[in-house]
């Protein structure tokens, strides 16, 4: 769930000098490439995906956080996965290491250097999920906007409306927690894959970047993929994991 102190906890992460435990990931430029891997972009979190950790506590992809769940599955697919604190800046090195990337936040946004290793990415085979989360006191970052993803507010419900996908089959409902929303989506950029009724108009909230090179999954609420929803998280992962 979201920490009532999503604000206080964002503002420590960004201003917090505490070195992360960034793991195994090796961030040298002689690093090999690893295929049929994920990298979790958790840098630019703001308190839903590593809470109950902190910039005051430190980083540890070894103690619990609110992603753990959905790292463990994916490990338990077959998969390496290496976590991304806030601390680290984003490089053109180390995402093309990377057939597939999990970026989990947005806030504080990116460098013109972290954006070119963006592009570079997903000029690429690749693959993107991106989640976003609640915006009520934050602007959308840079990615999501390039994308085309429109993201605002800080909305609540439960998804019952899908576009037919295979992302979507055997999808009955998705809880929806203080996520963004997209009103007003442009066709030509994104095809919609589920909707909500925010303030009485139907907002998009989950879909596909429609991009020339890499698959691109986005969805406004990040507590309701960290529960690993099944068959979401399952068709997720057969369309867009390589």
């Amino acid at each position: 769930m979201k920490s009532s102190n999503f604000l206080v906890a964002s503002l420590l992460f960004l201003t917090s000098c505490t070195k992360p435990d960034i793991g195994s990931i090796d961030l040298s430029f002689n690093a090999p490439v690893k295929r049929k891997s994920i990298l979790i972009d958790a840098s630019r979190d703001g308190g839903v995906w590593w809470f109950p950790q902190s910039g005051t506590t430190g980083f540890s992809a070894l103690n619990i956080h609110q992603g753990k769940d959905l790292v463990d599955y994916l490990k338990n697919s077959g998969y390496e996965v290496d976590e991304l604190p806030p601390g680290n800046a984003v490089t053109y090195d180390m995402l093309n290491r990377y057939d597939n990337v999990i970026r989990a936040g947005g806030l504080g946004g990116y460098s013109v250097d972290e954006m070119a290793a963006y592009r570079s990415f997903l000029n690429g085979n690749k693959s993107l999920l991106l989640l976003q989360d609640h915006l009520s006191n934050f602007a959308n970052d840079q990615l999501s906007i390039e994308l085309g993803l429109s993201f605002q507010g800080d909305y609540s419900g439960t998804l019952n409306s899908f576009s037919p996908h295979a992302i979507t089959t055997g999808v009955n409902s998705l809880p929806y927690i203080a996520g963004s929303v997209i009103f007003n989506a442009d066709a030509s950029k994104i095809t919609s894959l589920g909707t909500l009724n925010a303030n009485g108009k139907s907002a998009v909230v989950m879909g596909i970047v429609k991009h020339s090179t890499s698959r691109i999954f986005f969805i406004g609420d990040m507590n309701g993929i960290e529960a690993v929803p099944q068959p979401l998280t399952s068709n997720l992962v057969s369309w867009l994991i390589r």
